[in-house]
């Protein structure tokens, strides 16, 4: 539980010393700026960011139901049903 906005939450954690390249560090400096700037209801909104001596820290909104390679991996051959991939569809151009 997020104490700030009392709602359930999702950590994304990433470990210092395995961004220790340039890029990488760029990389999730560059996450966390776009998606501080997203507000849509097809995206997981970012509450905040935590910077520990170790680790960067993500605080997002909780979406239930798992990840979408998650759903692809229990489904038989990592394919999905037409009437799956519609909704899925939609819901990733409504957001792009």
């Amino acid at each position: 539980m997020h104490k700030k906005s009392n709602k359930k939450v999702a950590l994304k954690i990433y470990l210092k010393e395995k961004m220790k390249e340039i890029q990488r560090k760029k990389s999730v400096r560059r996450e966390i700026k776009l998606m501080e700037r997203l507000n849509h209801p097809h995206i997981a909104k970012l509450y905040e960011a935590i910077e520990t001596e170790d680790q960067v820290i993500l605080v997002m909104e909780y979406v239930a139901g798992g990840s979408t390679h998650g759903f692809l991996k229990s489904k038989p051959n990592r394919r999905m049903d037409e009437d799956d991939a519609r909704r899925i569809y939609r819901q990733v151009i409504s957001a792009l």
